[in-house]
């Protein structure tokens, strides 16, 4: 299978915009084993740098990520 961070990030950055619908798919995903790591956080900021537009939805979840981190 392809890594993880290669089909996430073309996901998200498939029409160069970050929907609400895509954040709360992200949320789930990353908050499901209830452990947050730095390399989830660094792929946060990635996929929001690289976006032309993003929801403010995205800026919250790297926020909840960051107090919730393990590492």
């Amino acid at each position: 299978m392809a890594e993880w961070r290669k089909v996430a990030k073309a996901f998200a950055l498939a029409d160069k915009h970050i929907s609400e619908r895509e954040v709360n798919i992200l949320r789930d995903s990353l908050f499901v084993d209830d452990h947050i790591s730095k390399s989830e956080i660094d792929f946060l900021y990635e996929i929001k740098k690289e976006a032309k537009s993003s929801v403010k939805l995205l800026d919250n979840l790297i926020d909840d990520c960051e107090k919730k981190r393990s590492d």
